[in-house]
């Protein structure tokens, strides 16, 4: 009982989620500094934006609503949080057949109460954010299900430690789909500083942000967790850090070679060029022509 408490509450769960997906975004931001030739901010600067951001005043906009404002920042997290317990990052993990889905359901509800949460700003910035990410959600999920669900046919729909390096179109699709759940150029499109401030979280302050501070580095550790698990065969605890520092550096070189895309933009590569992809591994695996 103790072992599965600890991994629930400490490790691979609740506390790693938040230690270890702030600590990834610090490094993301170093590794940024440095390819723009910047010394960059501290690896642990995130924990002091948190830290401040959590002492800060909740301020509510006249044609907000308080209550979804509450609410959302933390169904996302513990949504993000709870995906976690189900990839065996230490061989530990809610494993029954089928939880693939429900990996993936909880995925998908901490990003859909992060467009929720724009609406309920009644914000023009927030509204066409969250107009934005439910655009963008459609446009990557379906084929980043996909991809997830090729895996699940192996694997008995289960989150085992697999390497997926003979389905190529699969590696391709569920990177892709981390790049959009997190957000991350070329798909910043529901954030846009340039037009609509920071879209969806453009009015949101004090400990209402700094849980979504906490759900988007939850999902950070959660979705590189699941490339390492998933795509990548897992290995034992230093494998599993090094092979997830490398996906982290791949992410972020990608996010500082490309610009932002438009909206359109990544709806067509995702459904025109993603998909298709995908949909080549899915055929491959359900008639059994596989090498490897």
């Amino acid at each position: 009982m103790l072992p599965e408490i600890f991994s629930v509450l400490i490790f691979p769960g609740l506390l790693s989620a938040i230690i270890i997906g702030l600590l990834y975004e610090g490094i993301g931001r170093k590794i940024t500094a440095r390819m723009q030739h910047r010394r960059g901010p501290p690896i642990y600067q995130p924990f002091f934006d948190w830290i401040k951001t959590m002492t800060k005043e909740n301020i509510t906009p006249k044609a907000g609503n308080s209550f979804l404002m509450t609410l959302c920042p933390i169904v996302s997290f513990a949504a993000a949080v709870s995906a976690i317990i189900f990839v065996p990052v230490t061989g530990f993990s809610i494993g029954f057949e089928g939880n693939v889905f429900v990996f993936l359901y909880f995925l998908l509800i901490s990003v859909v109460f992060l467009a929720v949460a724009g609406f309920a700003t009644g914000s023009p910035f927030g509204v066409i954010g969250s107009m934005r990410e439910v655009m963008q959600i459609i446009a990557y999920e379906l084929p980043f299900i996909i991809s997830v669900i090729t895996l699940g046919f192996i694997s008995g729909f289960q989150i085992v430690a697999f390497s997926a390096f003979y389905l190529p179109f699969t590696v391709f699709g569920f990177m892709l789909g981390i790049l959009g759940k997190l957000g991350l150029p070329p798909f910043h499109i529901p954030e846009a500083e340039q037009e609509i401030v920071e879209g969806p979280m453009t009015e949101y302050t004090g400990p209402r942000l700094g849980m979504f501070q906490l759900s988007h580095a939850a999902l950070v550790w959660v979705l590189i967790s699941s490339a390492v698990v998933m795509i990548f065969g897992g290995g034992n605890i230093i494998e599993f850090f090094i092979k997830s520092l490398l996906i982290l550096i791949v992410l972020m070189f990608i996010k500082n070679v490309f610009s932002r895309a438009k909206i359109n933009q990544a709806f067509k590569f995702y459904w025109l060029v993603v998909m298709p992809l995908v949909l080549i591994d899915l055929v491959r695996v359900l008639t059994g022509f596989m090498v490897g």
